[in-house]
């Protein structure tokens, strides 16, 4: 089968940290990005009127949504200089979060965000998904490894940051052994994580979604939640 990434259309595919073939030469989206871009097309309304709010996008991402017409489209990041192929707003996470409009967005989307974030991860979430409307849809992916949950936000060496989080911009990891008590806390998660459930095994196999990628709570795993989604809500 002839692959081809669903974000750009490109079909060359290359290395990326000791995957064979994990990353798009055109636009450069990783298997998590494909994943989203597969989330975006079946699960969300992309059209004129729509507000999306996209927490350091990504540059296929940014480009697919920005063609569609009438679009309102906020894209954000800590470093926004660091963007050349987009007009990307200064936004710090654990100062501005709290301002977001309530109800605000139909769309929000972050991919391996919230492991840089020195403030209360709940609290950022929360925020984020206050800001979605009625219907609206919050795209998440958080780098799941197979640990358990572990955050420091103190003044902790970077070689030790490496050790324990993986980068020394990390504050915390996400660990699958209890991601039910931690990140499902937060969110209803499934018991389960299988592409399958949402997509052909033929679609995964044409866009690049290697089996590592498909079964199980991974790096790559993209989450898809809608308002009611949340559980940090009281009805008192």
């Amino acid at each position: 089968m002839r692959m081809n990434c669903n974000v750009c259309g490109g079909e060359r595919f290359a290395d990326q940290s000791g995957r064979p073939g994990a990353r798009c030469v055109a636009c450069g989206s990783l298997e998590r990005t494909r994943v989203m871009k597969l989330f975006l097309d079946s699960r969300c309304v992309l059209e004129a009127g729509c507000r999306v709010f996209h927490l350091a996008p990504e540059k296929g991402i940014y480009e697919s949504i920005r063609k569609i017409k009438g679009v309102h489209y906020e894209v954000v990041d800590f470093e926004p200089e660091q963007y050349g192929f987009a007009p990307v707003k200064k936004f710090d996470v654990t100062l501005d979060v709290e301002h977001l409009p309530t109800r605000h967005y139909d769309i929000v989307i972050h991919s391996h965000v919230m492991e840089h974030v020195r403030c209360n991860v709940s609290a950022a979430l929360f925020h984020l998904h206050r800001s979605l409307k009625e219907g609206g849809k919050h795209l998440i992916c958080i780098p799941i490894t197979g640990s358990s949950y572990e955050s420091d936000l103190g003044g902790v060496s970077d070689e030790d940051r490496v050790r324990r989080f993986g980068q020394k911009d990390h504050f915390r990891r996400f660990g699958s052994s209890d991601l039910q008590r931690t990140f499902g806390m937060i969110f209803s998660l499934p018991e389960r994580y299988e592409l399958t459930d949402y997509f052909t095994t033929e679609m995964l196999d044409r866009h690049n979604i290697p089996a590592a990628a498909r079964s199980g709570f991974t790096s790559h795993s993209v989450f898809c939640f809608g308002k009611n989604d949340l559980k940090l809500r009281s009805d008192a």
